[in-house]
């Protein structure tokens, strides 16, 4: 028994019988579905922590209950195959990127299970041996879903535990050499910085020469940019939040990345969205995937960013029309020390993330058509 589902059906005992009771309950259990899911998200609702997870307000709570409409059918239809398996796994990453707490997951799962048991055990003309075999697959169907849904949260802790193992390790790192290294650095970049004056001086014009001066600067500068992200992802610093106008604030973002004129940058944040963050350390998850962007595109491109309100939170969007991020990356590209770069340092992203999480939101990868999309979201601060 090698996989997930093997190993959790085995222990359960749930098979191919119990798949054919779940197929026999349907027809009694899906005409309450609607009053199923209503009690359900009415439960998510009554509880401020829970709430807080759903930022979309009204409209994504419609969403969410078009998809829990299709979760409780395909419970009872199946096929409960490892793309069954797959597609509530994914359910379950999404619980924990939307930092759903565990403990409301587990009571919402237990309100879909109390609303079904009702619903059979009051089915007119079922026979007592029929209502034992489907009530025995539902409570096991369900302690499959639970189990899916908890090895996500396990999954998402193990990845957690293995990027503080890292950052730990940059910690160290960084505080025994970083303040080391930028001394040489700026020696290195001010020696070369007085050599290109005393070549002017001297009036020496060869492009060459020119060309490699200007490269061990810009060696130079990426070298600080990463001691300085060094530095940033072992430290601590506090929030200072405050409220600022997201469109002004993101028009800075973009001054501060220093693009090429080859890449045209279109913002649609509506005038008066309101952003309360620390608009320094947030600048930087802005300009970050501005200059991302851009080396994607080799410097030539179109990169959009749009802001609105969701909820209690306002949301910012980074898209741009280069090649996007692979496929077998798009899991870890928020892992220090992980890139796709040739000379990329893996700390960028991951420092992205850290920014968002002190801020209490999220950073992610959005599908899309074409070039990569990133989602910002920056709840209010709790009053």
């Amino acid at each position: 028994m090698n996989t997930f589902r093997e190993r959790v059906n085995a222990y359960v005992g749930f098979d191919e019988a119990a798949t054919a009771a779940l197929h026999e309950a349907h027809p009694f259990v899906a005409p309450h579905f609607p009053a199923i899911i209503d009690d359900f998200y009415a439960t998510i609702e009554a509880h401020p922590d829970a709430r807080a997870a759903i930022t979309g307000g009204a409209a994504q709570i419609a969403r969410l209950k078009q998809s829990l409409l299709r979760w409780i059918d395909e419970l009872f239809r199946g096929p409960h195959d490892e793309a069954y398996f797959e597609r509530r796994a994914r359910i379950g990453r999404v619980h924990v990127r939307i930092d759903l707490p565990q403990v409301y997951m587990l009571t919402a799962m237990d309100r879909i299970r109390l609303r079904a048991v009702d619903v059979l055990r009051e089915a007119p003309g079922v026979e007592p041996a029929a209502l034992r075999r489907m009530l025995a697959a539902l409570h096991m169907i369900l302690d499959i879903e639970l189990a899916i849904m908890l090895e996500t949260y396990r999954d998402d802790l193990l990845a957690k535990n293995r990027t503080a193992e890292r950052l730990a390790t940059i910690g160290q790192f960084a505080a025994g050499i970083g303040h080391e290294l930028r001394n040489p650095l700026g020696v290195v970049e001010s020696s070369a910085f007085l050599v290109s004056r005393r070549l002017e001086q001297l009036n020496v014009s060869d492009p060459g020469l020119t060309r490699h001066m200007e490269k061990i600067t810009t060696e130079v500068q990426r070298s600080g940019k990463t001691i300085s992200d060094l530095l940033e992802l072992a430290r601590n610093r506090p929030l200072k939040r405050r409220r600022v106008d997201a469109r002004e604030f993101v028009a800075e973002a973009v001054g501060a990345a220093h693009l090429a004129s080859t890449v045209d940058v279109s913002v649609e944040v509506p005038e008066g969205l309101a952003l309360d963050a620390d608009p320094d350390q947030l600048a930087r998850v802005v300009t970050n995937l501005l200059i991302n962007a851009s080396q994607a595109m080799n410097g030539s491109g179109h990169v959009w960013i749009d802001g609105q309100r969701e909820g209690a939170a306002t949301t910012l969007r980074v898209r741009d029309d280069g090649p996007g991020v692979p496929p077998e990356a798009r899991e870890r590209i928020f892992e220090a020390l992980f890139t796709t770069k040739a000379k990329g340092s893996g700390l960028g992203l991951a420092l992205c993330r850290r920014i968002l999480e002190a801020h209490g939101g999220t950073i992610g990868l959005e599908p899309s058509e074409r070039g990569a999309a990133f989602k910002i979201v920056v709840p209010d601060v709790a009053v």
